[in-house]
């Protein structure tokens, strides 16, 4: 006979089946034989090719017909169905084992084919207790040495089920240290290794990274500032994706005021815009709320870094440029508020702002005006870049959601102090091209 890795495949039912099945593997190689039993790795899945690699190899298929061990036969996919066709299919010599006249026989529903195979091959009952050694050498000598051949025994032989257990619990300690041992050894060669290797991969990962950040960085200025180009637009160096990505987002909701000279932001500057331009952390929460509770100063320094950034003139507007873009520019709306004669169609004030400020993002049910600006009356007071009187106050224009409608028209104006702060003024920028 050819010289094959096994001779015996055992399938087994790991509820139930395992015990009997690891009992007799070590009785039979005790015995001898060389057996495949995947114990480690059965778990459900994929029908390894492992398994199917050991299945085809051995001669033999012994099948551990425990109690239940066919209910789940049934089912396509189940791993012993799978093994039992295999073996059917690859013509083995198959060895049913009854542990114990266990078997309770098979489920309605389980392929006849399957059923008739292993009914049909005679049953070996195998005792498991004092007579294992008896019955396992039985069936030996009536069912492998006519397949397989004699077999030279082990100096050590088993011949019932405590000293197979006995012996069963010595090798699995045994396996546990060396798994332990080897773990150790393996922990201690991947540690020499990691050590050696670690600060070749930080200097190769921090070399790839950083060059594939730059790449990015540049694809994304160069993306921007020529879908901007009619602004001028130029990024300064050392910008993060962040600010080019929240610039470029503000860009695009620029509304042309003037031909090529003058573009308003079509919504009130946010919490988003503010904090995510200066790379600070903000309440994600608040992203598209009106961002107020500056100065006037603090505007200025703000908008100072945000033309260095972008190489744009951006401005809080004159007076004249607000109310200007307010009246839809050269369409000349005749508007009491911006946009409409109605109120409640543009503007959030005190009748129906339920006292606070609302999301600045177009979204919110209210209209534009001709020159699609939202909010210009109401929401939040925006501050303007012109003298309110000669005390020093800036003006503030539009009103806000605590006031009444009287206050909220195009030409609602107020004095608003350069080094007040308050809840109810935010702003909106220009970008002026001369």
């Amino acid at each position: 006979m050819k010289k094959t890795k096994y001779d015996i495949f055992i399938s087994y039912r790991r509820v139930g089946g395992a015990q009997y099945a690891r009992i007799l593997q070590l009785m039979l190689i005790q015995r001898g034989y060389r057996v495949f039993l995947d114990y480690d790795e059965l778990t459900d899945g994929v029908f390894s090719d492992k398994i199917k690699a050991a299945l085809k190899e051995a001669p033999v298929f012994m099948l551990v017909l425990s109690e239940r061990s066919m209910e789940r036969c049934v089912n396509d996919g189940d791993w012993v169905r799978e093994e039992i066709t295999l073996a059917v299919e690859q013509n083995k010599h198959i060895i049913p084992i009854n542990p114990d006249n266990g078997f309770d026989g098979f489920p309605e529903g389980m392929p006849k084919k399957l059923q008739e195979v292993i009914g049909s091959h005679q049953h070996s009952e195998i005792s498991f207790g004092q007579a294992l050694g008896v019955t396992i050498d039985l069936m030996i000598k009536n069912r492998l040495v006519p397949t397989l051949g004699e077999r030279a025994s082990n100096e050590h032989k088993d011949v019932d089920f405590e000293t197979a257990q006995a012996s069963l619990n010595k090798i699995d300690a045994h396996n546990r240290f060396m798994k332990r041992m080897g773990i150790v050894g393996v922990a201690a060669i991947v540690l020499i290794v990691l050590v050696t290797c670690f600060c070749f991969w930080q200097y190769q990962k921090s070399k790839d990274q950083k060059e594939t950040e730059i790449a990015t960085l540049d694809n994304l200025r160069a993306e921007i500032e020529e879908r901007h180009k009619n602004f001028g637009l130029q990024f300064s160096p050392n910008m993060t994706v962040e600010q080019m990505s929240t610039i470029d987002t503000l860009l695009q909701n620029m509304s042309q005021v003037r031909p090529d000279t003058l573009w308003m932001s079509q919504f009130e500057f946010t919490v988003g815009q503010w904090y995510s331009i200066k790379g600070e952390e903000f309440d994600e929460t608040q992203r598209y709320m009106p961002m107020t509770n500056v100065s006037y100063g603090e505007i200025y320094m703000f908008l100072g870094d945000l033309a260095d950034m972008t190489n744009l003139n951006v401005i809080l507007p004159s007076v004249e440029d607000w109310e200007y873009a307010a009246r839809g520019g050269e369409n000349k709306e005749a508007t009491l508020y911006v946009g409409d004669n109605d109120v409640a169609k543009v503007a959030w004030y005190r009748d129906n702002s339920g006292g606070k400020a609302h999301p600045s993002d177009g979204q919110q049910g209210k209209e534009p005006n001709t020159l699609d600006l939202y909010d210009m009356s109401g929401n939040v007071s925006e501050l303007c870049n012109s003298p309110f009187d000669e005390s020093g106050l800036y003006t503030i224009c539009g009103g806000n959601f605590d006031s009444p409608a009287s206050e909220v028209t195009v030409t609602s104006r107020k004095g608003f102090a350069t080094d007040a702060k308050d809840t109810h003024v935010g702003f909106r920028i220009i970008i002026r091209k001369d």
